[in-house]
C-alpha cells in the first residue's frame, strides 16, 4: 500500500502515541514516535515528515516553545503542526499554538473522521507548499538566469536551467525558450567573434607573409654579394634581436625572464638558429621562386603534427584545405624552369628543411609559450640567443665579417632582412594566439606567393602561367583552413536593447 504521509506522534504519554499511530496507520500514513519536545526537534533536524501531532503539554520543553523552535527554524517553517489537547482546561494553549503556527487543532480522544480529515489535509497542504515552494525556487533560477545575461558575459551552461527546462509544465517550456535564446545569442556572439579572429588573422597573415616573403628573395641578393652564410645568419638575428629588444624596451617592458621561460627560449633559440643557416646556405644553391615554394611545405607539417598530438581538431574541412596547398606547392615544383640550373634536386631537398623547422617552432609556441612572457620580449631574446648559438661556429669556420658603419648594399640588405626577420617573429607569436598553429602556418602559404612575386620584381625571375595557376590553388587551401575555432568553454556579452 503507498504511504500517504509520514508523521511525526509528540506526546510525553506513550499509550496516547500508540494510539495516534493505530489511527495514523489505518489512514494510510507512516508514523515515528518522540516523547517529548528535545526528542521531537533532534528527529526533526535528522530528516524531514509530512506532519506533526504535537501534545501541547508536556513537561520541560511544552508545545508551545517546540512551536517557537519549528517557525524559528528556517527549514521547518512551513511543517504544518496539529495540535493535540486532553481537554478543554487546554484551549488556551491551543489558542496559542495556533497563533504561533500551527494548522489546527484535535481533541483526545480522537474522532476518526474529523482526525482522518484534519491530518490528510495537512498532508495535502504540504505536498502542494513542497510543489509551490520548488515552482518559486525554479522561478528564481529563471530570474537569476536573467540577471546573469542582463549582466554581461556569461555562458550557456552557467546559467543552470537544465532541470527547469526539462519540467513539463508552462514554466518548462518558458525555460526552454530562454535557454534556446541563450544559445542563439552565444552562437551570434562566437559566430561574430570567429569572422572578427578571421580578419585579424588573415590581416596578420598577409602582413607576416609579405614581409617573410621578402627574406627569401634577400637571402639570395645576400649571398651573390656575401656567401659567408654564417656571418650572415648571425648578423641578420643579431639585428633583428635588437629590434625586437628596443621595441619591447619602448613599450616599458622588461626583458628580464624566469629560468622556466629561459629553457623554453633556448629550444626555440636552437631550431631557428638552424633553420636560419639552412635558409642562407639554401639561398644560393636555388632561385628565389623555388625557395619560396618550398616555404609552403610548413603549413602542412604543422597539420600534421597538431592532428597527431591532439593540439587542434582535424577537421575534414581542414585536411581538404591542406591537401588543396600542398598540390598546389608539388604543382609549382613541377613546373619551374628545368634551365635554371640552381633548382637541383639535392638543394631543394635541404631547402625543405627549413619549412619543416619552422614547423617545428609553430608546435613550440603554440604548446609551450608562457602566457606572461610578452611577445616582443620573447622575439627579441629568441633572435639574440640564436645569433649568439651560431657566432662559435661562424669564427671557426672563417665566416666572420663586420658590418661597416658605412652600410655597403651587403649590409643595407643584412639590415632589411634583420628587420623584416624581428617584425615577422613578433607577428607570428600573435597570429599563433590568435588563430592558433594550423591557421598561422598558413602563412607559408602567404609567403610563397609573396615570395615569388618580390623574386619577380628584385631577381628578375619569370612567372609563367602554370605558376599563376597553381599560387591561385594555394589560397583556395589557404581559405578552406581558416582559424581554429573559437572554444567552448568562454563567455560571451549580452547588450539589453533599452526601449524608449
Amino acid at each position: 500500500m503507498d504511504v500517504k504521509g509520514r508523521v511525526l506522534v509528540v506526546d510525553d504519554n506513550r499509550t496516547s502515541r500508540l494510539i495516534a499511530g493505530k489511527a495514523l496507520e489505518q489512514i494510510g500514513c507512516a508514523w515515528e514516535e518522540a516523547e517529548d519536545g528535545a526528542a521531537a526537534l533532534a528527529r526533526l533536524d535528522g530528516g524531514e515528515v509530512d506532519l506533526v501531532l504535537l501534545d501541547v503539554e508536556m513537561p520541560g520543553m511544552d508545545g508551545l516553545e517546540v512551536m517557537r523552535r519549528l517557525r524559528a527554524n528556517p527549514r521547518h517553517r512551513d511543517l504544518p503542526v496539529l495540535i493535540v489537547s486532553g481537554h478543554d482546561g487546554g484551549m488556551d494553549l491551543v489558542a496559542q499554538a495556533i497563533q504561533l503556527g500551527a494548522e489546527d487543532f484535535l481533541s483526545k480522544p480522537f474522532d476518526a473522521m474529523l482526525f482522518k480529515a484534519r491530518v490528510l489535509s495537512c498532508i495535502e497542504k504540504r505536498k502542494l507548499r513542497r510543489v509551490e515552494l520548488d515552482y518559486l525556487q525554479e522561478i528564481g533560477r529563471l530570474t537569476e538566469a536573467a540577471q546573469v545575461m542582463e549582466g554581461g558575459k556569461f555562458h550557456p551552461a552557467a546559467l543552470k536551467l537544465d532541470t527547469v527546462a526539462a519540467r513539463p509544465d508552462a514554466l518548462g517550456r518558458l525555460a526552454g525558450i530562454f535557454m534556446e535564446m541563450a544559445h542563439q545569442v552565444y552562437d551570434r556572439e562566437i559566430g561574430l567573434r570567429n569572422k572578427i579572429r578571421t580578419l585579424k588573422g588573415g590581416a596578420l597573415l598577409l602582413v607576416q607573409g609579405l614581409l617573410w616573403g621578402l627574406v627569401l628573395p634577400l637571402s639570395v641578393l645576400i649571398y651573390r654579394e656575401n656567401d659567408l652564410t654564417l656571418g650572415v645568419s648571425f648578423w641578420t638575428n643579431i639585428i633583428a634581436g635588437l629590434i625586437c629588444c628596443a621595441w619591447a624596451l619602448s613599450m616599458g617592458k622588461s626583458l628580464r625572464v624566469t629560468k622556466a621561460e629561459m629553457v623554453f627560449l633556448l629550444q626555440w633559440a636552437l631550431i631557428f638558429g638552424l633553420s636560419s643557416v639552412i635558409l642562407f646556405e639554401a639561398a644560393g644553391r636555388v632561385t628565389g621562386i623555388a625557395l619560396s615554394i618550398v616555404m609552403a611545405l610548413q603549413g602542412f607539417a604543422v597539420f600534421a603534427i597538431a592532428a597527431l598530438k591532439r593540439i587542434e581538431a582535424p577537421s575534414l574541412r581542414r585536411f581538404a584545405g591542406l591537401g588543396v596547398g600542398l598540390i598546389g606547392v608539388l604543382a609549382l615544383l613541377l613546373v619551374r624552369d628545368p634551365d635554371a640550373g640552381v633548382n637541383n634536386w639535392a638543394w631543394l631537398m635541404v631547402a625543405m628543411l627549413v619549412p619543416l623547422l619552422y614547423g617545428m617552432i609553430d608546435i613550440l609556441l603554440a604548446v609551450k609559450h608562457p602566457a606572461t612572457l610578452d611577445p616582443v620580449v620573447s622575439s627579441g631574446l629568441v633572435l639574440l640567443l640564436s645569433g649568439l648559438m651560431i657566432l662559435p661556429v661562424a669564427l671557426l669556420q672563417g665566416h666572420w665579417f663586420t658590418v661597416g658603419p658605412g652600410m655597403a648594399t651587403t649590409d643595407m640588405l643584412i639590415a632589411l632582412a634583420g628587420f623584416c626577420i624581428g617584425v615577422c617573429t613578433v607577428l607570428y607569436i600573435l597570429l599563433i594566439a590568435m588563430a592558433g598553429a594550423v591557421f598561422a602556418s598558413q602563412s607559408a602559404y602567404a609567403i610563397t606567393v609573396s615570395g615569388i612575386a618580390w623574386s619577380v620584381v628584385l631577381l628578375g625571375e619569370a612567372l609563367t602561367i602554370w605558376t599563376l595557376v597553381t599560387l591561385v590553388t594555394i589560397v583556395v587551401g589557404l581559405v578552406l583552413v581558416g582559424p581554429k575555432r573559437e572554444a567552448g568553454d568562454i563567455e560571451v556579452e549580452f547588450h539589453r536593447r533599452v526601449r524608449t
